[in-house]
């Protein structure tokens, strides 16, 4: 099930993550115990395939919740 950067980017924020910086099209997010991800941001594109799963990995979330 694949989402956009800003749907994401909200669970992020949700979940706790800080967003630390941006350069270019990817944002780094971090938690503070210490859990962190880059979240690519291409315009309306989807984030699929293992890039998505890889990142839910990192917010440690599955594809359910």
């Amino acid at each position: 099930m694949p989402a956009k950067a800003k749907t994401l980017e909200k669970v992020a924020k949700k979940l706790g993550f800080e967003k630390l910086r941006q350069k270019g099209s990817h944002a780094r997010w971090k938690h503070p115990d210490g859990r962190a991800t880059t979240i690519p941001i291409h315009g309306n594109a989807e984030i699929g395939g293992w890039l998505f799963q890889e990142i839910l990995k990192q917010l440690e979330i599955t594809e359910g919740q």
